[in-house]
């Protein structure tokens, strides 16, 4: 029943392999042109290598499942699916341009995932219902980063703690100022209290008046 799960383990290759190209060719910079104004949110590189990370546990976590669960262990086939059909070849179609990540979207993800999908019904354990299922959370799996990214920017979670940083950083460059700046005000405040006893001392010895001068 399980002789053919293996192919889920090649859909961990094909997500690094996808993830390398997107990188190379500049995913980000194109994602923040494209898909930034559409859906209000804002790329990094840290971003991208984050989501490329969490995609790659999910593929071994679903290669790992095999087919004791083929709804979860095939998403990653209806991700591949949807990623290559509406994520590079209508944008590329529509700008007439290859999109960062295309060539492996359309000969590696469309290959591997229908692979996925054949080897889970000639194993007999795809019924409509896992199909389904596949295909929501492979949607899902595409629409979570964005949903975060989005909300990042409109909470300003990200700019609130780089303001916090600042602020940190300042008050200990302050407080250093402030230390540095403490010794040589001492030292001037104890010279002028010695200066002040000595001229005490000098005004009491003279006496109020030199008899020699009446």
């Amino acid at each position: 029943m399980d002789s053919q799960s293996w192919i889920l383990w090649v859909g961990v290759i094909a997500v690094a392999l996808h993830a390398f190209e997107q990188y190379i060719f500049g995913w980000v910079n194109w994602a923040n042109h494209e898909l930034g104004p559409r859906f209000g949110a804002s790329f990094r590189e840290s971003d991208f290598l984050i989501a490329n990370l969490g995609l790659i546990f999910i593929a071994l976590a679903g290669a790992a499942i095999g087919w004791w669960a083929p709804a979860i262990s095939l998403a990653l086939a209806g991700f591949f699916i949807i990623t290559a059909v509406f994520g590079h070849m209508i944008p590329s179609a529509r700008a007439e341009r290859l999109t960062p990540g295309t060539i492996t979207a359309v000969f590696i993800y469309l290959p591997v995932g229908a692979a996925m999908y054949w080897a889970a019904g000639d194993d007999k354990v795809l019924t409509f219902g896992a199909f389904l299922l596949s295909l929501i959370f492979g949607a899902f799996l595409i629409a979570f980063p964005l949903l975060i990214l989005n909300l990042k920017d409109r909470l300003g979670w990200d700019e609130q703690y780089v303001a916090d940083l600042e602020s940190d950083r300042q008050r200990r460059e302050e407080a250093a100022a402030t230390a540095a700046t403490v010794p040589p005000a001492a030292e001037e405040i104890a010279s002028s209290e010695d200066d002040t006893m000595l001229l005490a001392e000098d005004a009491a010895t003279e006496g109020p008046g030199d008899p020699a001068s009446q």
